[in-house]
């Protein structure tokens, strides 16, 4: 069976705790679009795998909803990608309750997404509450609670900050090359972490390795370092590069697993502590 999540949404009026249906199904599809935001961001290829499905209502105050993810092509695992997903959703959710920093894969989208969920329980809506079941926090969001959320999530959309530079580099995934209307090379990368588009201008010995790997049906969403000026146009938050270097790195599939580099039977049928005393009772004659 998959992994669930449980969202109870109550409304606030004369009489009644019924949420009005455009709130209830603008809140739903909110939450999913959150999920399908973060997962896009998560994933090495940016492609989504999970297709979140209602499959159990409760009528009961307040009124429940219960979603389990399903794979989107059939036969493909995805309990560890849901979980995955949910844990950060969970943890995003956290932190904008209580700082005005962004968490790891909430990007612009997934914010604006967010932060129409805090508005919601303040203006129409009484509570919003997804329950994760065992292993994670539930996101609980009552009236207080959203209005400072909202606030928070505010600020990091709009921060009060300075545009700088500086150099170093980015890791993301290759998204296409084109040229701007200077002629100069534009190279996209997905960043790794935030999911945003970035723009690179690529020169010199970035340039040559860019235009050795320009099938873009084949690197579509290889993973690339970017090493060059950094422009941000907001603390942390990357817009453009002048790449001086590009690599394509291998993809995760790609990197030697635990099995590769390690002998599970290094100890030839002894256990790890017979063989320890035999390695130190051989180094002691």
């Amino acid at each position: 069976m998959g992994r669930m999540f449980k969202i109870r949404i109550s409304g606030s009026g004369a009489g009644t705790d019924a949420p009005s249906v455009e709130d209830l199904l603008d809140q739903v599809r909110d939450y999913l679009e959150i999920l399908h935001g973060v997962e896009e961001a998560v994933a090495e290829d940016g492609a989504l795998a999970i297709d979140w499905r209602i499959v159990d209502a409760s009528r009961n105050s307040p009124l429940a909803l219960e979603c389990q993810a399903f794979p989107r092509n059939y036969a493909v695992n995805i309990d560890r990608r849901a979980e995955l997903v949910m844990d950060c959703t969970a943890k995003g959710f956290q932190l904008l309750q209580t700082t005005a920093e962004r968490p790891e894969y909430f990007t612009d989208k997934v914010l604006t997404k967010a932060l129409g969920i805090f508005d919601r329980v303040t203006n129409g809506l009484n509570l919003t509450e997804v329950d994760f079941g065992e292993g994670l926090l539930p996101i609980l969001i009552t009236p207080v609670i959203a209005r400072g959320a909202a606030a928070n999530t505010d600020r990091v959309l709009k921060p009060v900050s300075k545009p700088y530079r500086e150099f170093g580099s980015v890791e993301g995934y290759f998204q296409g090359v084109e040229r701007d209307g200077f002629g100069r090379k534009l190279l996209y990368v997905r960043h790794r972490v935030t999911g945003d588009i970035i723009k690179c201008i690529v020169s010199g010995k970035a340039l040559m390795e860019v235009e050795r790997h320009q099938i873009a049906e084949v690197f579509h969403n290889r993973r690339v370092q970017v090493t060059g000026m950094l422009y941000f146009k907001i603390l942390g938050r990357l817009s453009q590069v002048e790449a001086n270097e590009v690599r394509f790195l291998r993809s995760r599939s790609e990197l030697p697993q635990v099995d590769d580099i390690i002998d599970r039977d290094f100890t030839g049928g002894m256990t790890s502590e017979d063989y320890v005393e035999r390695q130190r009772n051989s180094r002691a004659s």
